[in-house]
């Protein structure tokens, strides 16, 4: 069902992105005729045409089709970009044939499409062999294309995107993925220890924001004391990233690194005395006290890479970095989801409490080249601003993300509400709405991170925050729990392929010595949007349903997507660059 549509969104990306889709037809793919042949003799399967072949003839017949794109599949195994394409054919497959040739779909999404079956379908609804490859989510019965799908369904659309964006917007004849871009910086040692301390200190983060959201909430079914803690959290940020702008360009980076993880050890033991003692004072104290120091651990992290990798690494640097932190986000909301739903939010703080030591312990193996301070008398933040407002990308990239957590500020505070409340997930919900969302991020930033980033990058921010918009759409139409959950997946995937780009473009385009005050004014400002959404979330929520609240958000990452198209039309040489941030979380 996703492939023509998906053929279209890709020829329409590589538009957006200055590729030239005619490049496709210049494909060299071995024994290409096979897959025409299989979407042929598909097409007579599942219409009036298939009527004149035998009924016992009908299985058979639709198994040699699949035999035909596996074999297309094999004798192009070397082809990265085909990956996605292969997998969810073998996916579609296994499912299909071990239901006796028909495609099994889960009752609920069937029912939320609102569909009928025809008398040509390929489908057994409530069917149970291998259920879960089969059509699992729901596309809302509102949306003109509403149907059921399923995960194979879904590598087999990223995949046409992908295909078709890789080849028009690819400047030579090098592979589009690379593995060997992402796993070099890796063979430098102390980048080894920076992301491993990125990896740990981000478990323990987030296990301690999702396991108190989720802590608070289940204690007053309140969005607004939700949304007070995410305040709380989110307003030190501001302040410590004015410390970060002022200390990670004078102190030494690494021993601060170190110093900050220790000292965030000791509030996370306060958030946990107040949880167990029912202190709610103390505990938000103590998140506050941690979310300040959080911001000088994410500008002092990256402006450590360019000190240890060559300036071509640091996108793929970047994109490592990102991994590390995303999958942390992912594993540490889904912990706190399973701690709140099987145990308490006391036991994922103290899991968490180890983790900050050993985060400290890999920070202290991290060797840098030194870095000369600015010599200015006006204040770090001012200086900050100043520099950016020299130059227009900066200024272009950080008013669209600044838009763009407005949005997000919004969704994230009402996400308690909207999965627990509404969609049945319970306390645990805004944990797994996390993971899923981190989830994505890590994957969209792998991929990344394999593939070479170049002029392409400024556009695709505009391209991913527009098509972030449509899935925020989707997203405030659905009702069905699995559905929204693979949404949010998606919408971290899309951020995460821009994750890096804000960290690459200041690492290339900016002095170092001015690392700590652009990464600070950014943080700073990033900080500032979301946090004034989330203390409307409260307001909004009592006005409208979480439904329309989602909704009114994705108009906010409509404007985002529109001022970073027009913004970056032209953009410079030097955005040969990689990802950003502008994720639906509170991260530091």
């Amino acid at each position: 069902m996703f492939l023509l549509p998906s053929i279209v969104l890709g020829i329409a990306f590589a538009l957006l992105l200055g590729g030239k889709p005619s490049r496709i037809l210049r494909l060299e793919f071995r024994h290409g005729w096979a897959v025409f042949l299989a979407l042929g003799l598909q097409m007579i399967l599942f219409t009036g045409a298939r009527d004149v072949i035998p009924e016992r003839m009908l299985e058979p017949f639709h198994f040699g089709t699949y035999l035909l794109l596996f074999f297309f599949a094999f004798m192009n195994f070397r082809q990265l970009v085909l990956l996605p394409l292969s997998l969810g054919m073998a996916l579609n497959a296994i499912a299909i044939f071990s239901n006796g040739g028909r495609m099994p779909v889960n009752q609920e999404a069937w029912a939320a499409t609102g569909l009928e079956t025809g008398p040509h379908s390929n489908i057994a609804v409530g069917a149970d062999r291998l259920a879960f490859l089969g059509d699992v989510f729901a596309l809302p019965r509102e949306l003109p294309l509403a149907n059921v799908f399923s995960i194979g369904d879904l590598l087999l659309g990223i995949g046409t995107v992908m295909l078709i964006v890789t080849v028009s917007t690819a400047e030579t004849s090098r592979p589009a993925l690379l593995p060997s871009r992402l796993l070099g910086p890796l063979r430098t040692p102390s980048f080894r220890n920076l992301a491993a301390g990125k990896l740990v200190s981000q478990l323990g983060d987030w296990l301690t924001v999702a396991a108190l959201v989720g802590w608070i909430y289940d204690e007053t079914g309140s969005v607004g004391h939700v949304a007070a803690l995410l305040v709380v959290r989110l307003a030190p940020p501001v302040l410590g990233s004015g410390l970060a702008a002022t200390l990670v360009d004078k102190l030494p980076r690494q021993r601060l690194l170190v110093s900050v993880e220790i000292l965030r050890g000791v509030l996370v033991a306060a958030a946990l005395a107040g949880v167990l003692l029912d202190l709610r004072a103390l505990a938000f104290a103590a998140i506050a006290g941690s979310g300040l120091l959080a911001a000088v651990s994410s500008a002092t992290t990256r402006a450590l890479v360019p000190s240890l990798l060559d300036r071509r690494q640091l996108a793929a640097g970047n994109a490592v970095l990102g991994f590390a932190q995303d999958g942390a986000m992912a594993l540490g909301a889904l912990g706190a989801g399973i701690a709140l739903t099987t145990t308490t939010a006391a036991v994922a703080l103290s899991i968490d409490l180890v983790t900050f030591v050993v985060a400290a312990a890999f920070y202290a193996g991290v060797r840098a080249r030194p870095v000369a301070s600015p010599r200015s008398s006006r204040s770090a933040l001012v200086e900050g601003f100043r520099y950016i407002l020299r130059r227009r990308l900066l200024v272009v990239v950080i008013g669209a993300f600044a838009t763009a957590t407005i949005a997000t500020g919004l969704t994230n505070a009402t996400l308690p509400r909207f999965l627990g409340a509404e969609l049945g997930l319970g306390p645990g919900a805004y944990g797994f709405g996390l993971a899923a969302l981190a989830g994505g991020l890590a994957v969209g930033g792998a991929v990344t991170g394999l593939a070479p980033v170049g002029e392409i990058g400024g556009r695709w921010i505009g391209v991913a925050l527009l098509l972030m918009a449509s899935m925020f759409g989707v997203l405030a139409l659905t009702d069905h729990a699995p559905t929204a959950l693979l949404i949010l997946g998606l919408i971290g995937f899309l951020d995460g392929t821009t994750d890096v780009l804000f960290d690459t473009i200041v690492q290339r385009d900016v002095e170092p010595a001015y690392y700590g005050r652009v990464f600070g004014v950014g943080s700073a400002v990033f900080t500032t949007t979301m946090m004034g959404a989330v203390a409307l979330a409260p307001v909004a929520n009592s006005f409208g349903a979480p439904h329309t609240v989602i909704f009114v958000a994705a108009g906010g990452l409509l404007v985002a997507a529109v001022v970073a198209l027009v913004g970056t039309r032209c953009p410079p040489a030097s955005l040969d660059a990689g990802p950003g941030r502008i994720a639906l979380d509170t991260r530091p």
